[in-house]
């Protein structure tokens, strides 16, 4: 029985770790993917999505391709992060102090 139990726990840990096999972080595409990823799997996964567009491997327009997606995915994921951190921004709570000067009130929030 108690033998049973280590290989099932062998087994599940083994199942749990297996995600993390890959070399790079987060979703292709993201801040973190293109950060932590290599060149090379990168080169590769535009070179896929470029084949499934219908380029030809090795010709002067894949290699155009590849240039393209990378640099088009590059400034998505910039303008999400830029995104993120606005609303990050716009999200804090806001502090306003008023003066009141006789009939007049003069507010400000910072």
């Amino acid at each position: 029985m108690r033998k049973r139990n280590i290989i099932a726990a062998a087994g599940a840990a083994t199942i749990l770790l297996s995600g993390c096999s890959g070399s790079g972080l987060g979703m292709p595409g993201s801040p973190a993917w293109f950060a932590t990823t290599p060149q090379a799997e990168q080169v590769t996964y535009f070179r896929n999505r470029c084949v499934s567009y219908g380029f030809e491997p090795g010709t002067p327009a894949m290699a155009q391709c590849i240039q393209n997606e990378s640099i088009s995915s590059r400034g998505r994921a910039s303008a999400r992060a830029n995104a993120a951190f606005a609303n990050m921004q716009n999200s804090q709570p806001k502090t306003t102090t008023c003066n009141r000067f006789g009939n007049t009130v003069n507010c400000t929030t910072f």
